[in-house]
């Protein structure tokens, strides 16, 4: 396993990094729970070090199911999680980084997470009601009591980047990033590189459109996660897609995997993956390197 260091902090994490949204099972379907404890296993044995997560993922299924995995291991690995997006009992969901969703938010992670400390906490989704002065404040102080080891954002704009800095350090940014969604290299790589800030990659398969398996017949299925996918919803973007990828170097999937490690400002590329043959298959991407 290769493992770079990720943004200011003292995190040294392997580059392939493990998402746990598909262990929620919301959005993703039915998923063999053995098979993805062992694909868990095999990750862990395979020298990934970090593991990112969210309350949201299944409402709390993604991170209780984490916290159980990996607790007896839990000085060795890297525990990533989200605040930011809560739910009531009817399920539905609303965007909320004030002070007080996020303490409420830290304290339901660390119970079902069954640790003291998170290596890895981010912002999920910009809130537009408070301000981020209000939501870093909360971060920053979190971190003064060692309960949060370091600071990240997710699905921030460059104008929400440079905002952040000013009231803290951020050490990672986790945005849709891919070989046929890579717009963030135009403005934002170019700030992170400078600012020492690394980039996480989710969705880095293009949600299944570069593992491969995808062709010009493929049909999105009722409750798919991907039908928010602009990739997938947009009869165009689709047929260009295809086209594109049908010029590139195979596997397809290992390709994919280098376009993204071979970037310097890259830390750590997460997969949602619960298939040990799939977890395999990516690591194999490593092999260039090794």
């Amino acid at each position: 396993m290769l493992y770079k260091k990720l943004g200011k902090s003292d995190m040294n994490v392997s580059v392939l990094g493990y998402g746990a949204w598909a262990l929620g099972e919301d959005g993703w379907g039915g998923i063999n729970l053995d098979e993805a404890y062992k694909t868990i296993n095999l990750a862990i044995k395979s020298g990934i070090n970090f593991f990112d997560t969210a309350p949201i993922y299944g409402m709390g299924k993604s991170e209780e199911r984490i916290g159980e995995l990996l607790k007896e291991i839990r000085k060795d690995i890297y525990i990533a999680t989200k605040c930011g997006l809560l739910w009531n009992e009817n399920k539905e969901v609303r965007i909320d980084n004030s002070r007080d969703a996020i303490m409420y938010d830290i304290e339901k992670s660390l119970k079902r997470l069954k640790t003291d400390y998170i290596d890895l906490y981010q912002i999920h989704w910009p809130d537009n009601k408070t301000p981020l002065k209000e939501s870093f404040t909360a971060l920053n102080e979190l971190k003064e009591q060692n309960i949060i080891r370091n600071i990240g954002v997710c699905n921030f704009s460059l104008e929400q980047l440079k905002e952040g800095l000013e009231y803290s350090e951020i050490v990672s940014l986790q945005n849709q990033y891919n070989l046929l969604q890579n717009s963030i290299e135009e403005k934002i790589m170019p700030f992170c590189e400078k600012n020492k800030i690394s980039i996480i990659p989710y969705s880095p398969l293009a949600q299944g459109m570069l593992s491969g398996k995808i062709d010009e017949n493929y049909q999105l299925k009722p409750g798919d996660i991907r039908e928010h996918n602009p990739l997938f919803n947009n009869k165009d973007n689709f047929e260009k897609a295809i086209k594109k990828i049908k010029e590139l170097p195979k596997p397809l999937s290992h390709t994919a995997i280098q376009y993204l490690i071979d970037k310097s400002s890259v830390g750590t590329v997460i997969f949602s993956v619960t298939k040990r043959n799939h977890l395999e298959e990516n690591l194999k991407a490593l092999k260039k390197y090794m």
